[in-house]
């Protein structure tokens, strides 16, 4: 019993598999953004810390109540900030990945 053969024309191209190759291309890239853009969160937030970190060590230094008042308050406010935008770039982040 002779079986049936698909035979592909070389001319057509095969628009399917080109989709299918250009979506999975795709969500690789997608895939790589999401990591670089973490490690980059990641690094924003190291950042900041060190300089909060900074900053609180000047005030602890200072002789001036006012200036380690504000000093504190500053690395405080700029923690505060940065956790807030990292923490809804991270939200984005993950709402794009579904």
């Amino acid at each position: 019993m002779p079986t049936a053969e698909t035979h592909t024309n070389p001319v057509v191209p095969d628009f399917e598999a080109a989709a299918e190759r250009a979506r999975e291309a795709n969500d690789r890239l997608a895939e790589a953004g999401r990591k670089v853009t973490t490690a980059y969160l990641d690094s924003v937030e190291k950042y900041v810390a060190g300089l909060a970190k900074f900053e609180r060590k000047v005030a602890e230094q200072s002789q001036v109540e006012v200036v380690a008042s504000l000093l504190d308050t500053h690395a405080k406010l700029t923690e505060e900030v940065v956790k807030a935008s990292v923490s809804a770039a991270r939200e984005l982040i993950t709402a794009n990945a579904s």
